[in-house]
């Protein structure tokens, strides 16, 4: 039994699609360009290039919170009204994406 998915007996009827592989690619790489993203703007920020300790000072912190939940916000607003107004069909990035895949 795996501690973070349950009895694995659970997914033995599962079927894998080469659809849902090519979305759950899709998401992947949406999902780490935009950690990346936040990351890289959020510390050029919020973080001296000359780092005197090791540890962040609590105004550091504070505004890597801020600019986190900033993004955050910003992305779950941009990308609902997005999904409200289009289909991922017809995204550019999304063909950028899928002919990625298909290489």
């Amino acid at each position: 039994m795996s501690f973070f998915l349950g009895d694995a007996a659970q997914y033995t009827n599962q079927e894998v699609s080469p659809e849902k592989i090519k979305m759950a690619e899709i998401q992947f790489y949406a999902v780490s360009t935009t950690f990346n993203s936040v990351l890289q703007t959020c510390r050029s920020k919020c973080i001296m290039p000359e780092y005197g300790e090791g540890e962040l000072h609590t105004g550091e912190a504070s505004c890597l919170d801020r600019c986190v939940a900033k993004y955050v916000k910003t992305n779950v607003q941009v990308g609902s009204a997005v999904q409200a107004n289009l289909r991922p069909e017809t995204m550019p990035e999304y063909k950028v994406l899928e002919a990625r895949l298909h290489q």
